[in-house]
């Protein structure tokens, strides 16, 4: 059986059901349900997925309930497109005795679109490089590597990965990875970041990847 398609990026907007359209096939010519060049290889060839790292210097992330957050992502109001995780990946930078703890993400609902009292009143904005490393810039979802001030955020998710303490310190398991597998998906009007369950000493440097795929 021959199986055929059309050679495209990803469509611009999202297919009604009960249509019947060709087959999206890339630029190897495989059906893009194949990870044949990785599961994020065309999304970062197509020029839909971001990466956001805090600077070298790294940072300490805060409880998730705290209105000074440090690292995250805000999909305004308006946006035509999702934002959808795809890894987060941080490393530790100076260990100061960890609290026990865990990472987690939190989130701001009802986020805005622009900065506003009652909502996120503050955001130092950062860059992020586009998945097809040297090509950056088209981005839609605003990407915080050091600072926003927010309403209490409410607590998302864990991130499965703690410390734990002996008699003497708290030690760290080592470097940490995730990967959403698609089951986290940040809609215009909310915020979403990084934090701890509690308030954290040691300083790390994130880095979270994400995709932008129309509404």
């Amino acid at each position: 059986m021959q199986i055929s398609g059309i050679v495209n990026p990803p469509a611009n907007q999202s297919v009604i059901d009960g249509a019947q359209p060709i087959a999206l096939m890339g630029k190897s010519a495989e059906l893009l349900v194949a990870e044949i060049h990785g599961k994020y290889y065309t999304s970062s060839y197509r020029g839909t997925a971001y990466i956001g790292a805090a600077g070298g210097a790294g940072v300490i992330p805060p409880i998730y309930t705290t209105t000074a957050q440090v690292f995250g992502i805000w999909n305004r109001a308006g946006n035509t497109r999702n934002a959808v995780p795809q890894t987060l990946d941080v490393g530790i930078v100076t260990n100061a005795a960890e609290v026990v703890g865990s990472f987690v993400l939190s989130q701001s609902l009802n986020a805005g679109s622009a900065l506003a009292t009652g909502g996120i009143s503050a955001f130092t904005s950062g860059v992020p490089q586009g998945g097809n490393v040297g090509i950056s810039g088209g981005n839609t979802v605003s990407f915080t590597p050091s600072a926003a001030t927010t309403l209490a955020a409410t607590l998302l998710m864990s991130l499965n990965y703690g410390f734990f303490s002996t008699a003497v310190t708290a030690l760290s398991p080592g470097g940490f990875h995730y990967d959403f597998e698609g089951g986290v998906i940040v809609p215009p009007n909310v915020g979403v970041w990084w934090a701890g369950n509690v308030a954290q000493t040691a300083t790390f440097l994130p880095t979270l990847r994400w995709e932008e795929p129309p509404l």
